[in-house]
């Protein structure tokens, strides 16, 4: 059997990712950004400390449930990373 998974250390992860206007999903226990053309970015969601997400993202329940399981802080923020 595997260890159980612990979370990156918040020194080696990255500090603040800003997505704006697309869904935000999980796809294979990651989560992937589809743009409106349809594109898809993957996210290492476990290697980023606090994700901002700006007007126009559209959020899945199993998205903030795996940000909830690695450790991941969502803030919904205003245009331009005004508060909301």
């Amino acid at each position: 059997m595997l260890p159980p998974l612990r979370p990156i250390a918040l020194k080696e992860r990255v500090s603040l990712l800003f997505l704006e206007r697309g869904q935000l999903d999980v796809l294979d226990g990651t989560f992937v950004l589809v743009d409106a053309t349809g594109v898809r970015t993957h996210i290492p969601v476990g290697g980023v400390a606090c994700i901002m997400l700006e007007p126009g993202i559209r959020v899945s329940h199993a998205a903030v449930v795996l940000a909830a399981r690695v450790g991941t802080l969502l803030v919904w923020i205003g245009e331009a990373g005004v508060r909301l």
